[in-house]
């Protein structure tokens, strides 16, 4: 009788867990597969990091390869582009398909780049996250001549980290300000609380920041930027980091999505459109929401995946997967400080920075032995 298969798409954070156990799953009788257009995930937590050089780029970076191939299953390198759920199979760029008895979906976000002509501009999007390696890059190059202007079109958590960091790389070279964000909302942080916001607000300006709430980006050309009232903004680096969405293949594929093409999931992390579909991370909705997209979310998602990929093929109850209602995240400031945000609450810090330095550190520690 052949084993059954099961499939990883994506060695995302919500993965990390059945990755770490892949050699569970082959004890008790699996085959297990993981797919991914890289055999490294890039911890989140750590990348904006990398600009300010707070870390190197290698520090944030997992060997999924490692962990799935030590474990006794096996890594295929390829982007996946439609889930045949009829057939129960992936199909790759490539061509190749891989069939699954049952698998898990972690794919990621990317920046969303409609209602923004680009025309060329070179702009990098923080999605996905080892493209801070880039921006790192693209500043220090600039700033061999002159102030380089960089542009963050959009100020939420992602967007304020890239802007603190990129401010605490150009001190560090003894350039003040030469960056931009541009908000379409009327405040930063609009998910956070107020005085998280103030605070947010009020370190990137006295870093030399110039913040631009109420301003909608349309259109990027060569060295400046337009707005959709007219002006005109300074912009030698654009930065995307508002509206991140998910790929297209859970929608390309005919499955059920929400309106931002997030594959929609039960309360047990389950497809609505394959009892044996599951997934986690940004790439989902969940019951017909999106979670916030942070990295809290994925990880503890992790657990349940692993449960229930098993139970489906074995016939068991299905786990229940229950986000929590309160949650931690801290800013990574650049400076040797962060930004903790907990509910209604939020302080800044040397102490908030040590926190999350030694939470994030942990974490990619777990999955490097």
């Amino acid at each position: 009788m052949p084993k059954k298969h099961i499939v990883l798409a994506g060695g995302g954070h919500a993965h990390l867990y059945s990755l770490a156990r892949t050699k569970e799953l082959v004890r008790r009788g699996f085959d297990v597969t993981l797919v991914d257009h890289s055999p490294h995930l890039y911890y989140s937590g750590m990348a904006t990091g990398v600009i300010s050089g707070v870390y190197a780029p290698d520090d944030h970076r997992i060997d999924t390869r490692r962990l799935v191939e030590e474990g006794g299953g096996r890594f295929v390198e390829g982007r996946i582009v439609e889930i045949r759920a009829k057939n129960r199979e992936f199909v790759l760029a490539d061509g190749r398909n891989i069939p699954y008895d049952a698998a898990s979906v972690c794919l990621g976000s990317e920046v969303a780049r409609s209602g923004i002509e680009e025309n060329g501009a070179g702009a990098v999007g923080v999605k996905p996250v080892v493209n801070t390696v880039e921006i790192r890059k693209r500043l220090l190059a600039q700033s061999e001549d002159q102030t380089p202007e960089m542009l963050v079109v959009g100020g939420g958590a992602a967007g304020c980290e890239v802007a603190a960091n990129a401010l605490a790389l150009l001190e560090r070279l003894g350039i003040r300000g030469g960056i931009t964000i541009a908000q379409a909302e009327d405040t930063l942080l609009p998910d956070a609380p107020k005085g998280a916001r103030k605070k947010i607000l009020a370190l990137l300006r006295k870093k030399g920041a110039r913040v631009l709430t109420n301003t909608l980006v349309t259109r990027l050309c060569d060295g400046v930027a337009l707005t959709s009232d007219g002006h005109e903004i300074p912009c030698d680096l654009p930065v995307l980091a508002a509206g991140a969405v998910p790929p297209n293949v859970f929608r390309d594929s005919g499955l059920p999505t929400d309106e931002t093409g997030g594959l929609r999931l039960d309360r047990h992390l389950r497809s609505t459109g394959d009892g044996r579909l599951f997934g986690g991370g940004d790439c989902v909705s969940f019951r017909g929401k999106a979670l916030p997209k942070l990295g809290v979310f994925a990880v503890r998602q992790g657990p349940v995946i692993f449960q229930n990929l098993q139970a489906s093929l074995e016939g068991l109850k299905l786990g229940e997967y229950r986000p929590q209602r309160r949650y931690l995240y801290v800013l990574n400031l650049g400076d040797g400080t962060g930004l903790a945000v907990y509910g209604r609450f939020s302080w800044r810090g040397r102490l908030s920075w040590w926190l999350k330095h030694r939470i994030d550190d942990r974490f990619v520690d777990e999955y490097s032995r």
